[in-house]
């Protein structure tokens, strides 16, 4: 059930770090998304998104990093042909890789994390996230990383309508615009009121948190479950 309590992060928490991949030279002046609720640009948030990962990691909860991608030809990019947004997320460039300043190795992931692509905005579109989230047990999704407007904004928005409490740290995410940015925090505000949270509360949270027992045995053993089959 949702949480209905102010807690920072919700009872049974999984963080999500939304798009933080490498700009492409063609589109990086307009999607370097550097305005934000902290001074220092893109790459302060992207320092402030490793911040809340390692607490997490530390905290026991499971980890989704998710990455928009499209193909060259465009033939999954859908109705985004129609957004104000230059051309992104193209496989074969730069947008296929985390941005290096990320603490975070694809060849060699810590247990309990997980690496999905999505094709659209919305983390929840069509993709297996409440497969892991169903898992784990998970009543919030804390969110950090970009854009607040758009891909952070939507996938609250997914979040709300799959009955999730969402918690974005937000210091930890940006848009192009400050302008964009503030109304992106507007618009999710008006979802969950305690939606918006400091990232100095929600760290706090995590480093007294209990942790997610499933998360422990997985880094315990490699594993949910020791075996699949009849019981």
């Amino acid at each position: 059930m949702i949480p209905t309590t102010d807690d920072p992060i919700g009872d049974n928490p999984a963080l999500i770090v939304i798009d933080p991949q490498q700009t492409t030279s063609e589109s990086e002046e307009a999607m370097s998304s550097g305005a934000a609720s902290i001074p220092g640009g893109r790459d302060a948030v992207m320092e402030n998104i490793n911040t809340v990962v390692e607490h997490a990691r530390s905290a026991d909860i499971p980890i989704i990093w998710g990455k928009e991608l499209h193909r060259p030809d465009f033939a999954d990019y859908g109705a985004e042909i129609e957004s104000c947004e230059p051309e992104h997320g193209i496989v074969g460039t730069r947008a296929e890789q985390f941005d290096p300043i990320l603490s975070i190795d694809e060849d060699d992931m810590e247990p309990a994390e997980y690496v999905i692509v999505k094709r659209r905005y919305n983390f929840f579109h069509r993709t297996d996230i409440e497969h892991i989230l169903r898992t784990y047990d998970i009543d919030t999704v804390i969110l950090v990383g970009f854009m607040t407007n758009i891909c952070v904004h939507y996938t609250a928005h997914g979040a709300h309508e799959h009955d999730y409490a969402f918690r974005v740290a937000e210091q930890a995410t940006a848009a192009p615009s400050q302008d964009l940015h503030e109304t992106g925090l507007k618009c999710m505000r008006y979802l969950q009121p305690r939606g918006i949270q400091d990232i100095t509360d929600i760290t706090a949270r995590l480093e007294e948190y209990d942790g997610n027992q499933l998360v422990k045995r997985v880094k315990e053993s490699g594993q949910i479950t020791p075996k699949t089959g009849p019981v």
